[in-house]
């Protein structure tokens, strides 16, 4: 867990623009100088505009050439890093101890954190080649024929979960680009939703209890782990209403009393801030029934923190049978 001061790096008030000059970086006269716009970096390593330029003027990396209006280009070696970064960053590496690295220095300290290293799976290998390759009909082939073979829990745990680490370690590492990632996401999801939803189908209108809302906070646009969460709830004989990502706050509250909803389950990756994942979850606690409970997982680091009454972490897809239990337990009580 970094400390406060590195949690709130990237909400620090910024004032320069990106389209005025700024003598303090490199830059060209010309317009043929070539990168990758910061909105584009933003998006593509989920990482905030202001985050980017509060690194470079407190750590002095990155550094990005201008364009002639003055826009922010990073070149290719920059963005690679980056990706590299961010991955320490989510394992939970500070800011100020990483970014003046090489990036041998980082991949070293990568492999002794055990980021990037994967589970020997030869099945998974294949499957990430043919992404590598293009070879998307082979691929969603490959992926179809696991699914079908291995069944919807087993597909969850031995195949969504390892294989999107690998996308992810590959991405970061520049091995597989965008639209690999997206075209994978993509895949996996419709394959996912494809074996869950006979059991859906079945569950819908028993009555059967908890009743679980599933949704991301404003913000959070990644919504595989909430997919993979909402497969294992189902397992557990949950009626699940999945409301998509990004919903508001009001929003869930709505749903919540619209669908007699038990239980709130909420993913999170490292695309948001620390302080503004406690805040989101402090004010939905705030205006939530004190009966409705809210669950928390994912891969951010800032879960890792002690949430107050009524906010319980989930440490990973397997717990949420035995959690599920639980509750059901407590309320025989």
């Amino acid at each position: 867990m970094t400390n406060s001061s590195e949690q709130d790096f990237d909400s620090e008030p910024v004032s320069d623009s990106d389209n005025l000059p700024d003598p303090g970086l490199p830059r060209t006269a010309t317009s043929a100088v070539t990168g990758i716009g910061i909105g584009a970096i933003a998006q593509e390593i989920g990482l905030t505009k202001d985050t980017l330029r509060v690194w470079e003027r407190r750590y002095g990396f990155p550094q990005p050439m201008r364009s002639a209006g003055g826009e922010r280009l990073y070149p290719q070696e920059q963005v690679t890093k980056l990706r590299l970064v961010k991955r320490l960053l989510d394992a939970g590496h500070r800011p100020s101890k990483v970014l003046g690295q090489s990036i041998d220095v980082l991949q070293q300290l990568a492999e002794s954190s055990g980021v990037g290293q994967d589970a020997p799976d030869a099945e998974l290998d294949h499957l990430i080649s043919l992404l590598r390759a293009s070879a998307y009909e082979d691929f969603r082939f490959g992926l179809l024929k696991r699914a079908t073979r291995d069944g919807l829990e087993r597909f969850v745990l031995d195949v969504a979960a390892p294989l999107s680490a690998r996308v992810g370690n590959a991405w970061a590492a520049g091995s597989l680009q965008v639209y690999h990632e997206h075209l994978f996401s993509e895949t996996i999801q419709s394959t996912m939703r494809a074996l869950m939803r006979p059991l859906s189908d079945a569950l819908r209108g028993r009555g059967g209890r908890p009743r679980v809302l599933l949704t991301t906070l404003s913000g959070e646009g990644h919504g595989l782990g909430i997919l993979m969460a909402e497969a294992m709830f189902t397992l557990s004989e949950c009626e699940c209403v999945q409301l998509g990502l990004q919903t508001p706050l009001h929003d869930i509250v709505d749903a919540v009393t619209a669908h007699n909803v038990d239980i709130v389950a909420l993913s999170f990756t490292a695309v948001l801030p620390a302080q503004s994942i406690a805040n989101g979850l402090a004010d939905l606690r705030n205006l939530l029934p004190p009966h409705v409970r809210i669950w928390v997982g994912g891969s951010s680091p800032a879960l890792r923190r002690k949430f107050s009454d009524g906010v319980h972490h989930i440490a990973g897809l397997t717990p949420i049978e035995e959690t599920v239990a639980d509750w059901r337990e407590s309320t025989m009580l």
